[in-house]
């Protein structure tokens, strides 16, 4: 596979298109193979619902939505799909039940597809992988996984709020079978993670790019770390890994 494209659908960090609206939340929509999976779903429905059509994202053409964690601001625009498209698999993975803060939407059992294993999902691109879920001390503990895109070249990490921290996301690489000097693309939310100079050094020459989105709180290191390659994520902006 050579491209995939991303559009991020919720967020309200930085800049916005004209028509989106701006969401406390995050989403962002992968198109893939033919497929659309949206990863995330924002914290409201109706500006998820406004952005998916500003997208050209019509919800009942939607064929899976995948869940990072149960915090309210990435599960409650969820009916906004669901609405118009009653059958659509989410994928949540295999600790979602615990007790947290901020816990988001119940989740209709019928539509629950539980990640028991990481890796390529059943029904879902053979390029798209998802990883384990890792835990966070964050607000008293959370559990979240993350997706990653294999392209021909170089490899794609999608992040909802990497409590766990980055670098352990991109430890999931081996498991997942992708080689570690492959270049990647990253975007999403990085809540508290930065990297060390250390690490941002070792790491700089296979980072294409980084988009920093959502909850980020050390934007300016990312951008002292990475320059050109890093950028605050537009709302309603078309990204491609390639």
């Amino acid at each position: 596979m050579n491209e995939v494209k991303v559009i991020i659908l919720c967020d309200n960090i930085n800049g916005t298109k004209t028509g989106f609206k701006q969401d406390p939340g995050f989403s962002a929509a992968i198109k893939i193979n033919n497929k659309i999976i949206i990863f995330d779903t924002g914290m409201y429905q109706n500006n998820l619902y406004n952005n998916l059509k500003m997208a050209g994202i019509k919800a009942e053409k939607v064929d899976a939505v995948i869940l990072s964690h149960n915090h309210n601001d990435h599960t409650d625009g969820l009916f906004a799909i669901l609405n118009e498209n009653p059958d659509v698999p989410v994928y949540i993975h295999k600790k979602w039940e615990k007790a947290i803060v901020f816990q988001g939407i119940d989740i209709p059992d019928k539509n629950r597809i539980i990640v028991e294993k990481p890796g390529k999902q059943p029904d879902l691109s053979e390029n798209l992988l998802i990883t384990n879920p890792l835990y966070s001390i964050d607000y008293n503990g959370i559990n979240e996984q993350a997706v990653m895109i294999h392209l021909k070249n170089s490899f794609g990490l999608i992040c909802g709020c990497c409590h766990p921290g980055l670098i352990n996301f991109l430890e999931q690489r081996s498991i997942l079978g992708i080689d570690q000097k492959m270049p990647f693309y990253i975007i999403g939310g990085m809540h508290g993670f930065y990297f060390t100079d250390k690490q941002a050094l070792e790491l700089k020459s296979k980072i294409k790019t980084i988009i920093l989105c959502h909850c980020t709180e050390n934007i300016s290191v990312f951008k002292r770390q990475f320059k050109d390659n890093c950028e605050s994520g537009i709302l309603g902006k078309e990204y491609y890994f390639e």
